[in-house]
């Protein structure tokens, strides 16, 4: 139960990050306003209207098994907690990805703890843990993919380096954090859930494997970036791919808008534009690359739901 002392201090915090989210949202309709006043829309229709229907197939069937990988992920380190059949772990993942792609805030995050929750009996708090450490084992395996592009560009963005610095500092310092809790033998009762869940940290295989899957899944999404260039017409380099999906995942550290709507979007198109790109075709691509990342996802999720309503679900088995 939540002390009386306490419950002001979350009202604080509730409101600041309300109003944080706010004003983020607000900043990017601003410039997405400004940005469209300046563009040429017949241009930019051409340029979808226009685009290959080979690379953009190729593109959703690089996101769709992006996310299957992501699942895999997600069982490989649920391993200390729970053992989920592999099926069950990509169900899950499908689910989180398609809700948070529509949702605003961790929406995905928080429908795959109820579930694993009402399927497994796993608390909040373990899974909330695994996610952690999830998310900070993603910015390392992302670091690794698009790590070429500081030498394959000869002068990078200025944002590039201290935006780099910032995430990985972060998450140094979390990883500390979790392997000083995780090393507890004994922790305190109100953490037991979320010690059981950095559990993981202490099976240094299953986090080499987890890294591994992580490094494939970038991979097919730095590929899904570069199937999607080339289908707008765009011949740039690789290493440019690298930097919109580094712009991209930098710009969603901070989820505001429902559905990410124009953060994908402006992300794209700023990282593009220094490298010679007219914005309408970087508005392009961040709108194709955008869809390709909800639609299929979403469609399999529907498609899963009406199974999971039939009662075809798999019941996971506790380790």
């Amino acid at each position: 139960m939540t002390s009386t002392s306490d419950r002001p201090a979350k009202v604080v915090t509730s409101t600041l990050s309300k109003i944080l989210r706010i004003a983020i949202c607000g900043a990017i309709l601003v410039g997405l306003g400004l940005t469209f006043r300046r563009l040429d829309m017949r241009a930019l229709g051409q340029a979808l209207a226009k685009s290959q229907p080979v690379p953009l197939i190729l593109a959703s069937v690089l996101a769709v098994t992006q996310v299957l990988f992501r699942g895999l992920v997600f069982r490989t380190l649920m391993l200390p907690v729970i053992r989920l059949p592999w099926t069950r772990a990509l169900r899950y993942t499908v689910a989180g990805f398609a809700t948070s792609s529509v949702a605003p805030g961790r929406a995905g995050d928080f429908l795959r703890m109820h579930l694993l929750k009402r399927d497994g009996n796993v608390p909040y708090s373990a899974t909330a843990a695994t996610l952690v450490v999830d998310k900070i084992l993603d910015v390392v395996a992302m670091f690794i993919v698009v790590a070429p592009a500081t030498w394959l560009i000869p002068s990078l963005p200025s944002w590039v380096v201290p935006s780099v610095l910032v995430v990985a500092g972060l998450a140094i310092a979390s990883a500390i954090l979790l392997l000083g809790l995780a090393s507890r033998p004994r922790p305190p009762r109100w953490l037991t859930g979320f010690h059981a869940g950095v559990a993981v940290i202490r099976r240094p295989s299953l986090l080499v494997l987890s890294v591994l899957l992580g490094v494939v899944s970038w991979a097919l999404d730095f590929l899904c970036i570069c199937a999607v260039m080339r289908a707008v017409g765009i011949t740039l380099p690789a290493a440019a791919a690298m930097l919109v999906l580094l712009s991209v995942n930098l710009a969603l550290a901070v989820p505001a808008m429902p559905a990410n709507v124009g953060t994908v979007e402006f992300s794209v198109m700023a990282v593009l534009r220094p490298l010679g790109v007219p914005a309408e075709l970087g508005l392009a691509v961040g709108l194709v690359y955008h869809l390709i990342q909800m639609v299929p996802v979403a469609t399999l999720a529907l498609i899963d739901s009406r199974f999971a309503a039939s009662g075809r679900a798999v019941e996971p088995r506790a380790e």
